[in-house]
């Protein structure tokens, strides 16, 4: 039950953000497009930010399928077309929110692409220590450049990002 009601959350904020700018959404709001009440709602998440991070993860994940086992390159593209495809959310939530609150929204989902399609194997503490790193770094990098490209209102086509991003990306892992 409580990652249904976690879900529904999750599927009501994104919902709300395709029709009102994000300062007009209000936990209120949330609550009763999923039938809940406040409370509910804070039993899940902290703040209105905590739930757009979840959220936000949670339909990305869905959309682009990062859970499945196929190549780095798809689990980017179906990512990066999710969020060209999703503009209005995008653009809403770059907009009015912090760029900080949007990194931690996208990092998670470019780490499952990275742990599903870059992981090689580490023979031992000190080498798996810096492949985390090494991971992490890329992340970092990775959820930048995607920021940056969303806020060039896309100006690359999704088959140039991901060509320059697997270019680094096979560097770093051959």
């Amino acid at each position: 039950m409580r990652k249904k009601t976690e879900t529904l959350l999750c599927i009501a904020f994104m919902e709300l953000l395709r029709k009102y700018p994000f300062p007009k959404i209000t936990i209120q709001k949330i609550a009763q497009q999923c039938g809940v009440n406040r409370q509910t709602f804070y039993y899940y998440f902290d703040n209105i930010y905590d739930l757009m991070t979840k959220a936000f993860e949670y339909e990305l994940t869905r959309e682009s399928r990062v859970y499945e086992h196929d190549s780095w390159e798809m689990i980017m593209r179906r990512f990066l077309c999710w969020m060209k495809d999703n503009r209005i959310i995008i653009k809403n939530m770059l907009v009015n929110v912090e760029s900080g609150y949007m990194r931690r929204a996208i990092y998670p989902v470019v780490m499952r692409s990275m742990n599903s399609a870059c992981r090689p194997g580490c023979e031992d503490k000190d080498e798996e220590e810096e492949d985390n790193f090494v991971r992490h770094f890329l992340v970092i990098g990775i959820t930048q450049y995607i920021l940056e490209w969303v806020e060039s209102d896309y100006r690359e086509s999704v088959d140039e990002v991901i060509c320059k991003l697997f270019f680094i990306v096979k560097k770093v892992y051959e």
